[in-house]
């Protein structure tokens, strides 16, 4: 007996993975960096030339806007942030595809990690309560997008964070997909 012989093709997506250097944190999602090679050209700057990231697939509680209520778990989220991204440290940016892509406010969109780190940021975040697994752009790549799910459901049924004080928002903020 014949077999039908079978074609296996498999896609290597090129990953983009970039180290910069922290210049501070805005909130608990977003950061700035020294501009780096391989950043877009057009990403939106500080006043010193500093280029903004905007963490993919965390949303932390609001600390800025002030038509929003102001948080203890946002300024928690933005502590935290500082603390695995400090001022003057080393982190790498990484997402799939050839190069990232910015927002619609121009920030770049990225996954993040400290530079000897195994854990990206973003599942310090979600596993703190301090985020839902946000995927309202896309989800995360294999296998973090399996640890985002994981980290939320732990951080979910220990109701640690924001899954404590306001667990309706998280649940929005978890069921939100891209449009």
């Amino acid at each position: 007996m014949r077999l039908p012989l079978l074609l296996v093709f498999s896609v290597i997506l090129p990953a983009v993975e970039l180290a910069v250097t922290v210049v501070r944190i805005a909130d608990g999602d977003t950061l700035s960096v020294l501009a780096t090679p391989g950043l877009p050209p057009e990403a939106k700057r500080g006043k010193a030339g500093d280029v903004y990231i905007r963490l993919l697939c965390v949303d932390t509680l609001e600390i800025w806007d002030d038509t929003k209520p102001k948080a203890a778990e946002g300024f928690t989220a933005r502590d935290l942030l500082a603390t695995l991204a400090p001022a003057k440290s080393t982190i790498v940016l990484f997402d799939n595809g050839e190069h990232f892509a910015t927002d619609r406010y121009g920030r770049v969109l990225a996954f993040a990690r400290a530079k000897d780190a195994k854990q990206s940021i973003q599942e310090r975040m979600v596993a703190a309560g301090l985020s839902a697994y946000w995927r309202k752009w896309r989800d995360a790549p294999a296998p973090l997008h399996d640890r985002l799910i994981a980290a939320e459901a732990q951080a979910r049924a220990d109701s640690v964070g924001a899954w404590r004080t306001q667990p309706e928002l998280m649940i929005r903020k978890a069921s939100e997909r891209p449009r």
